[in-house]
């Protein structure tokens, strides 16, 4: 750090900025009056920081300082500091994301737990977790629906996610022509997941799913589901059999050594012309069995 820069520091910490008792509070346009005291009551947000004295504060030409956010919500975070108030649940969500910018950790805990945001921030989340990958997995989705749709001029796109074991052949099946032949009897072997599942997939390996991937990838899936819904995509998913013919199980080979074993597969239907699902199909958020 330059001489200069410590000197600057130095002298913002002699000389705080004084802020009076009442502040007159510019958030995105809206204008709001509280104490200092109660935008500083919690001392590790992001108000009290900004409050403390030692950062300039913007000031928009009525002489309010300024805060560059949305306010329209603002006054449900005043509420909370003045007297503990929560928010109504229709707002609910809309305040908990006001509650984590502005760094009110007390506000977001018990939005958190309320009924109207448990099932998302806390449920929903919990299952997210078990998919190490899942916004990468989920990004990756509507890239290769869109990108479908633009290949082959389509009103709707199929993209399949998989998830495989990568399992070693035993070796002692060398030994014995007999046992070999009866062990890959059970499997359908592909040559790539392409053959197998077109163009379109994703492949998850098993161990990126935290738990049995035949329970949770339904969980995932209806999560993934959920989360589009909420960012604008109609469309419907449904869960589909790794067996083939004769109970064969999908099976990708890659080496001599050793193969993959497909344990599930969600097949995700994007209609890009539908405001709804027709025709008995599900809406987005539901899993198809």
């Amino acid at each position: 750090m330059s001489d200069r820069t410590d000197r600057g520091v130095e002298r913002r910490h002699k000389h705080p900025q004084k802020f009076p008792s009442v502040i007159n509070l510019n958030v995105g346009g809206k204008v709001f009056a509280t104490r200092l005291s109660t935008l500083t009551k919690y001392a590790d947000s992001m108000l009290a920081v900004m409050f403390s004295g030692r950062h300039e504060v913007d000031k928009d030409a009525e002489g309010n300082y300024f805060i560059d956010r949305d306010g329209e919500f603002f006054g449900h975070i005043l509420s909370f500091l003045r007297h503990e108030d929560l928010p109504p649940a229709e707002v609910a969500e809309n305040v908990m994301k006001d509650a984590m910018f502005y760094g009110i950790h007390p506000l977001e805990d018990l939005l958190k737990s309320s009924p109207a945001l448990f099932a998302e921030y806390v449920v929903r989340d919990n299952i997210r977790q078990k998919l190490s990958s899942y916004e990468d997995v989920k990004r990756k989705i509507t890239a290769l629906a869109k990108q479908q749709a633009l290949d082959f001029s389509a009103i709707s796109s199929v993209v399949k996610v998989v998830v495989s074991k990568n399992q070693p052949i035993p070796q002692d099946l060398q030994f014995s022509s007999k046992v070999h032949k009866q062990y890959f009897r059970r499997f359908k072997i592909y040559p790539s997941f392409e053959s197998c599942f077109g163009k379109h997939y994703i492949n998850i390996p098993a161990d990126k799913v935290r738990g049995s991937p035949d329970d949770i990838m339904d969980l995932i899936a209806s999560c993934l589901t959920n989360d589009l819904r909420k960012e604008g995509y109609r469309g419907h998913v449904k869960r589909e059999s790794v067996y083939e013919e004769y109970n064969k199980i999908k099976t990708v080979s890659w080496t001599e050594s050793e193969f993959h074993v497909c344990m599930c597969c969600h097949s995700f239907t994007f209609n890009w012309l539908e405001t709804d699902i027709i025709g008995g199909k599900m809406k987005i958020g539901d899993v198809e069995k």
